[in-house]
C-alpha cells in the first residue's frame, strides 16, 4: 500500500507568514516555523536550494528538528536545470576551479561549463544535503527544467548523466510541452522508467507552452505538484511570482485530484503530493485538505 507524503513547496514563504493564520506570532524563526509546520505535515519542499548551494550544517539541523519519518525535497541548483546563473552564488572553492572566462562573467548557463568542473560541481551539491541522505530523510530531488528545454537527444543524454552521478530519487518536471505531446510523451515515459528517473505530474494553467496535467508512475514514487490555476497571472508578462501562485483549489477540484491519485497509486511505494500554490496560507489549506480527503 502506497505511502501518502502530503505538503507545501515552502514553510518561509514570505506571504504566508505575513498572513499569519498559520504559524503562532510567537514563533519568530525558521528553525520554530519548521517545528511546527512538521506538526501537521510529512513532508516539505525545500525552494531555496534552487538559489544557492544549501549548507551541510542546514540539512543536519533540518534532520534534528523534524520526526524520523519526515521527508525533505530538495530543489536543484537552478545551474544543474539550465536555468541562467549568478557567479555570485557560486561557492568560491568552485569559482577558482572555472575557467577564467567565466569567472570574469556575471552570469553564465551549464553548456559553457566543463563537464569534469560540472561533476565537482554537482558532487559538492550532494554533499551538502548528505545528512538527509543518511538519515532516510531525503524524499527527492527535483529537477525542475525551465520552458524552453525542449525534447532533445542532447537534454536526454544528461538526464542519463544525472542519473550515473546521483544517488536516490530523482523527480524530473517538464515544462515544455513537446516531452508530453501525444506522439513524444510515450517515448518520454519510456526514457524516464529505462533511466529510474520519477516524472513529476504538474497541476498548472493550460496554455499553449505549459504541459497538461499527467499522472504517470515511472518509479516507485508518484509525484505530483499543484502550482494553481491562475491563468490570467501566468498570461501576464512580468507578474510577480506570488501572483502566479495565487490559486486556492477549491473541494471540487482536489476532489477530482483524489480520484485519479486512488487510481494511480497502486503502482507507486511513495505518494507525493506537494502544493506550490504559495500564497498566503493557500499551499497549506489546500495540502490539508487534501489529508483529508484521502483519509475518508
Amino acid at each position: 500500500m502506497a505511502i501518502y507524503h502530503i505538503g507545501t513547496c515552502s514553510w518561509t514563504e514570505k506571504t504566508l507568514i505575513e498572513d499569519g493564520s498559520f504559524y503562532p506570532p510567537q514563533l519568530k524563526n525558521p528553525a520554530e516555523r519548521l517545528n511546527f509546520y512538521a506538526q501537521h505535515f510529512n513532508t516539505v519542499e525545500v525552494d531555496s536550494t534552487f538559489y544557492a548551494f544549501p549548507a551541510e550544517r542546514n540539512a543536519r539541523l533540518w534532520v534534528e528538528r523534524t520526526p524520523s519519518s519526515f521527508l525533505f525535497n530538495i530543489k536543484s541548483f537552478s545551474l544543474f536545470t539550465f536555468h541562467k546563473t549568478s557567479l555570485s552564488v557560486i561557492p568560491q572553492f568552485l569559482k577558482e576551479e572555472l575557467p577564467e572566462r567565466l569567472q570574469k562573467r556575471p552570469h553564465f548557463y551549464l553548456a559553457e561549463v566543463p563537464e569534469e568542473w560540472l561533476k565537482i560541481a554537482l558532487s559538492a551539491f550532494l554533499s551538502a544535503i548528505n545528512p538527509l541522505q543518511e538519515e532516510n530523510k531525503l524524499g527527492y530531488i527535483l529537477f525542475q527544467f525551465p520552458p524552453w528545454i525542449e525534447k532533445s537527444r542532447e537534454t536526454m543524454e544528461y538526464l542519463s548523466w544525472l542519473r550515473e552521478n546521483i544517488k536516490g530519487t530523482l523527480a524530473i518536471e517538464f515544462r515544455h510541452h513537446s516531452w508530453l505531446s501525444e506522439e513524444n510523451r510515450d517515448d518520454t515515459f519510456c526514457f524516464l522508467r529505462k533511466e529510474r528517473l520519477a516524472y513529476t505530474c504538474v497541476d498548472e494553467p493550460q496554455l499553449p507552452w505549459t504541459v497538461p496535467p499527467i499522472v504517470e508512475v515511472t518509479t516507485p514514487e508518484l509525484i505530483t505538484r499543484f502550482h494553481g490555476r491562475n491563468k490570467p497571472a501566468w498570461e501576464k508578462k512580468g507578474a510577480p511570482v506570488e501572483e502566479k501562485f495565487a490559486y486556492l483549489y477549491q473541494e471540487e477540484e482536489l476532489n477530482r485530484w483524489k480520484e485519479v491519485v486512488k487510481k494511480k497509486s497502486p503502482g507507486a511505494e511513495r505518494v507525493f503530493l506537494m502544493f506550490n500554490n504559495c500564497f498566503r496560507d493557500y499551499a497549506i489549506r489546500n495540502a490539508k485538505q487534501m489529508k483529508l480527503l484521502l483519509a475518508e
